[in-house]
């Protein structure tokens, strides 16, 4: 619970007797008081203080929630002196929040760092409101091949095998190397046409072949279901 704070509130005293089941209490003034709820010392700094939660001020009559902060509900007496004050929960519910790394300044997730790496979702970007660096989703390594046979690898997801050649190239599609939702690009560089075949325990489904066409011909190797991949692109049979 959000709780209010004065830098001007005076100390003031109780005009009736406070019970210690009583849930109001009137007192001779409320100088400076915050809005509610705020916090007050009854018998501030004696044996008998006790802290009470303040919910609602009408004149001189407060209405109170008892034992706050774990203090015990007493009777006081008239005269008792009232002190408006930070409570040690104040001081605990700061900590708390400043060690958090979710569920605080009003929402429910967690906190977005400017360091640290986290997986972000909900989270709605447009480019009017957002720079974007130049690294975010538009760059790729090449990994060029000048051999007759290749073998597709684990760093080559997402990024563009170029092959290049005199003679026919074979890139092997293996099984147990990529997951659903990977894919490769592949590019015939050279004069050699560029065949693609499936590894043993791979399973490639391709129309019209499994050829790209012509130099410079693309195709993207896609893991639609494990050790399942679908050959799209500039292909021929």
């Amino acid at each position: 619970m959000t709780r209010n704070y004065s830098a001007t509130a005076q100390d003031t005293t109780l005009t009736n007797p406070l019970t210690n089941s009583a849930t109001t209490m009137v007192v001779a003034a409320t100088t400076g008081y915050p809005s509610t709820p705020f916090v007050l010392a009854v018998d501030y700094n004696a044996s008998a203080e006790e802290l009470v939660l303040v919910t609602n001020v009408s004149g001189l009559t407060l209405t109170i929630q008892r034992q706050f902060n774990g203090t015990a509900a007493q009777a006081h007496a008239v005269g008792a002196v009232v002190r408006h004050v930070i409570t040690a929960q104040d001081l605990t519910d700061a900590a708390a929040h400043q060690a958090a790394s979710s569920g605080v300044h009003g929402v429910t997730g967690s906190v977005v760092g400017t360091t640290d790496t986290q997986v972000l979702t909900h989270k709605d970007l447009t480019s009017s409101t957002n720079t974007f660096p130049s690294t975010l989703g538009n760059t790729f390594t090449v990994n060029a091949q000048t051999g007759t046979t290749y073998t597709l690898a684990s760093t080559d997801v997402n990024n563009l095998v170029t092959a290049s050649n005199t003679g026919a190239i074979t890139i092997t599609i293996p099984a147990s190397v990529f997951t659903v939702g990977q894919s490769v690009n592949v590019v015939q560089l050279g004069a050699g046409q560029v065949s693609f075949a499936a590894g043993s325990g791979a399973t490639v489904y391709s129309t019209p072949g499994l050829k790209l066409r012509a130099q410079y011909s693309i195709a993207t190797v896609a893991c639609i279901a494990t050790n399942t991949f679908l050959l799209v692109g500039d292909l021929t049979a």
